[in-house]
């Protein structure tokens, strides 16, 4: 398994860090037709941590056997729950994109916070 991590501050900027991490990352994994789908989980699940937890987080991404897996860890418990946005909602669309681009996803919780994590087929 091949693996790349981000580690941020819970501060707007995370997101495009992470954004440009993702890209460099699968352009170096060679999975171009891939990389707009897990830079948009990318971005989704460290705004959310950004928004919603609010303290440290981490960015990993990891390649495995027949899929990118994307996790963010950050130091809240509560766990993220999916709505669904109505269509003027300008907010609570992150999960929505993440359960409608990943072939699977879901929260772990973990000692000192939880795990939000993604899968995309490759």
């Amino acid at each position: 398994m091949t693996e790349t991590t981000l580690r941020a501050a819970p501060q707007t900027e995370a997101v495009e860090y992470a954004r440009r991490l993702a890209a460099r990352t699968m352009r170096t994994w060679a999975l171009m037709e891939r990389e707009e789908l897990v830079t948009a989980i990318v971005a989704e699940l460290v705004a959310n941590a950004v928004r919603h937890a609010g303290t440290a987080l981490e960015l990993r991404l990891l390649r495995g056997s027949g899929r990118v897996r994307v996790e963010v860890r950050d130091r809240a418990a509560q766990l993220p729950r999916l709505t669904v946005p109505g269509p003027l909602d300008e907010s609570h669309r992150g999960l929505f994109i993440v359960d409608r681009f990943a072939n699977s996803w879901g929260a772990d919780p973990v000692t000192g916070g939880k795990v939000v994590w993604a899968e995309v087929d490759i």
